[in-house]
């Protein structure tokens, strides 16, 4: 019973350290670990996160905020909007509201390679399709230059897109591609009622680890410049999961505390199954030694002798003996003395006759105290040699006579 509590008590202080490493280091393990998945949100500081280009636009003074909320409820001081690969797909009630806000004279900047179309009921299908683009895979890495002069080129020379995502005109009226190759538009400009909305294809541009790559910087920079104005420029983080929990919780999922937690839980599950299966067959549990015959009947001697009823006890002592073999052989209570002398005999190497003596006591049993007395202690001699061999040595105070 100890060893299971102390079992218990050091899988619980695993579980606990392990939580406790892991909430103190988790955020900045987090911080140098690769990417399984690109994250281009503006909180990223690895390689394809975009937190580079927001504080570079901070530090030439331009008025950046992050917004954590649906664009349904863009503030009134909102000029330009960066939409930066979202991971979060987009309702259909957030799609017109944008639509809405563009064409009231806002600018979207939306950096998106989300391919697929829109499956009603199920899914409002990448945001570029509402504007008249089919974002398609076909293209290739490579190094283009602007395809004509334009406020947004101006010191870039050329850009170098890494993606695979390009944008296949579906409605082609308005839309302008400054830049684009063989398989389709990479950034294309199009005036959308009193706005302009800016598409890009490869959102990882404007990343970390590519920002100072040929003139991607100058590109993000000449887009922002050209339309703040005396607005804001937001930095849409509501698409990648900001804004839908509380910061405790936002902490927990950019640290290793739900992988450390899931392994706690399937330690514990694996300790459960390990104390609860058996391996091997059924062993019966040992039944422990009754009290000896020479306390049964120094309990009862004094009234079977008053009574004078040596025979009696002598009988009585019998029947528990043979009880006693009978159970210990696995035989039927009513077996004949004979049969179970001789199987003990084989079983326990005892000699039948003293064992078939013990079990059909003669008449001089009952002559005398003497006689009776000696006859319990070879009964008594006889059962602690069958414990003995059948449960080991007996730790009572009977188990060292005889």
């Amino acid at each position: 019973m100890k060893g299971l509590r102390r079992e218990w008590i050091v899988l619980a202080v695993l579980v606990v350290v392990m939580t406790g490493v892991s909430a103190l280091l988790g955020g900045r393990d987090a911080e140098d670990a690769r990417e399984d998945r690109a994250n281009p949100s503006t909180y990223n500081a690895k390689g394809s996160g975009t937190k580079g280009l927001y504080l570079w636009l901070q530090e030439v003074g331009l008025p950046v905020r992050r917004w954590e909320r649906p664009p349904i409820d863009l503030p009134a001081q909102a000029t330009v909007l960066l939409i930066l690969g979202p991971r979060i797909p987009f309702e259909e009630q957030e799609a017109k509201a944008l639509e809405e806000w563009i064409r009231g004279g806002g600018v979207l900047l939306l950096a998106d390679d989300t391919v697929g179309g829109p499956v009603p009921g199920v899914w409002a299908g990448a945001l570029a399709f509402r504007f008249g683009l089919q974002p398609r895979t076909g293209g290739k890495p490579g190094t283009l230059r602007p395809a004509f002069p334009s406020s947004y080129a101006g010191g870039v020379e050329s850009i170098q897109p890494t993606g695979w995502v390009r944008f296949q005109r579906q409605r082609p009226e308005g839309w302008a591609p400054l830049f684009a190759d063989g398989a389709g538009d990479i950034l294309a400009i199009k005036r959308l009622g009193k706005g302009t909305i800016i598409a890009l294809s490869d959102p990882g541009m404007f990343s970390n680890a590519r920002l100072e790559i040929a003139g991607h910087a100058p590109l993000a920079l000449n887009i922002t410049q050209d339309h703040v104005r005396s607005g804001v420029i937001l930095v849409d983080e509501y698409h990648h999961g900001y804004g839908h929990d509380s910061p405790f919780f936002r902490y927990l999922k950019g640290s290793a505390v739900p992988w450390i937690l899931a392994q706690g839980v399937l330690a514990f599950l694996a300790f459960v199954v390990a104390r609860g299966t058996r391996f091997g067959p059924p062993v019966p549990a040992g039944e422990p030694p009754r009290s000896s015959s020479l306390e049964y009947v120094g309990a009862l001697g004094d009234l079977y002798r008053r009574a004078g009823a040596r025979r009696l006890a002598g009988d009585t002592l019998a029947k528990s003996f043979r009880r006693t073999l009978a159970e210990l052989l696995g035989a039927r209570p009513g077996e004949e003395p004979v049969k179970l002398a001789v199987r003990a005999a084989r079983r326990f190497g005892l000699r039948a006759e003293r064992v078939k003596a013990c079990l059909e006591p003669g008449p001089g049993v009952a002559a005398s105290d003497e006689a009776l007395l000696k006859y319990a202690q070879a009964v008594h001699h006889l059962e602690v040699r069958l414990r003995r061999r059948t449960f080991g040595p007996s730790r009572d105070r009977g188990g060292s006579t005889g």
